[in-house]
């Protein structure tokens, strides 16, 4: 389990190591972008900022799953010892 935890944490920084450095055509992922942003209800980021937003959201995205796994470890540890 632990292994495929850092495998995607892994991957998922390399995605948005591709996409800030701009080995990734912007194609890639202003796709994922848009819906994103339509989902949430907040407006489009320009052309020129698409790159940072979706950064920002692979950060986000690592920072929040891996907080959700931390505390489900916690919280399933703590019932189980007493």
């Amino acid at each position: 389990m632990f292994f495929l935890i850092l495998t995607i944490n892994v991957v998922m920084v390399l995605f948005a190591l591709g996409i800030g450095s701009g080995i990734l055509p912007s194609k890639v992922f202003s796709g994922a972008v848009t819906v994103l942003h339509k989902t949430v209800g907040i407006t489009l980021p320009t052309a020129d900022k698409e790159r940072t937003v979706a950064v920002i959201w692979l950060g986000s995205m690592i920072v929040i799953g891996d907080g959700i796994l931390f505390l489900l470890v916690a919280l399933t540890g703590a019932v189980f010892k007493g």
